[in-house]
């Protein structure tokens, strides 16, 4: 009886060893992260105080996974640009929902790809404005999105300047001046031109896309002193989530 005493004992030790191990190597692998996102319906956004939205609602279930002690509340909204200068710049920083693009790829470290997206050039159907290459598009007037995608895209492709651009901090201005006639163009996606539209109460048949300008994935993005383990672990629960379906009904509950 002794024995099996002991043997118990031994074996409640091990156990105890391996789960304080276990912790202490999650507390190392796993840093106290600043999350950070934007106002983009229906992927990240702030209702009634708390952060929601689909890429919000995955991130939420991968950090559960991967038992991280941060969730919802440690989310921080901020504007595109804020949050993209402390992407690449503050140690231990996630930043969604990004997208992933040559340029930007040795920047940062990944998780994802959460979706795809078109980016096209919208313009009020009343100008009948028709585009057909990157060339014709220097003559008119853009909105963007500072430090968006979209302005390097432009840059890249269409040889603009970023002073060429009329710039904002959130996309809801462009669809003011947009609806106003005081830009000629916006770089947007479909969903945002409809969110916005119904935020103003403007209706979305009176905008139309008139030049596809980026077809792109979007993901998580880290700074890149992120640790390779962190990135790895989080990759490996988004997996898990998407292959157990869980991504699939959240793209669901907000009607996609």
């Amino acid at each position: 009886m002794a024995l099996q005493k002991l043997k118990f004992y031994s074996l409640s030790l091990v156990v105890i060893c391996l789960f304080i191990s276990v912790s202490t190597i999650c507390a190392e692998t796993f840093p106290q992260l600043e999350i950070m996102t934007e106002e983009w319906t229906p992927y990240n956004f702030e209702k009634d105080g708390v952060v929601q939205g689909i890429s919000t609602d995955i991130l939420v279930l991968m950090l559960e996974k991967v038992g991280s002690t941060q969730g919802r509340k440690d989310i921080n909204l901020y504007p595109w640009a804020r949050g993209y200068k402390l992407l690449k710049t503050k140690p231990n920083t996630l930043l969604y929902t990004t997208s992933k693009t040559e340029e930007r790829e040795n920047m940062f470290k990944w998780v994802g790809p959460i979706f795809e997206i078109d980016f096209n050039l919208y313009a009020l159907k009343s100008r009948k404005i028709k585009i057909n290459s990157f060339e014709e598009i220097k003559i008119y007037k853009i909105g963007t999105l500072r430090d968006d995608v979209v302005e390097e895209v432009l840059v890249k492709n269409a040889g603009m300047k970023v002073s060429d651009f009329d710039r904002v901090a959130a996309n809801v201005f462009n669809m003011k001046k947009l609806a106003a006639g005081r830009v000629d163009l916006v770089p947007q996606a479909q969903d945002t031109t409809d969110v916005e539209c119904k935020r103003l109460g403007l209706d979305p048949n009176d905008f139309e896309a008139v030049f596809l300008l980026h077809k792109t994935s979007m993901y998580y993005a880290f700074n890149k002193e992120t640790p390779d383990s962190v990135i790895k672990t989080l990759q490996t629960a988004f997996d898990q989530l998407k292959n157990e379906g869980k991504l699939t009904e959240i793209f669901h509950s907000y009607g996609k």
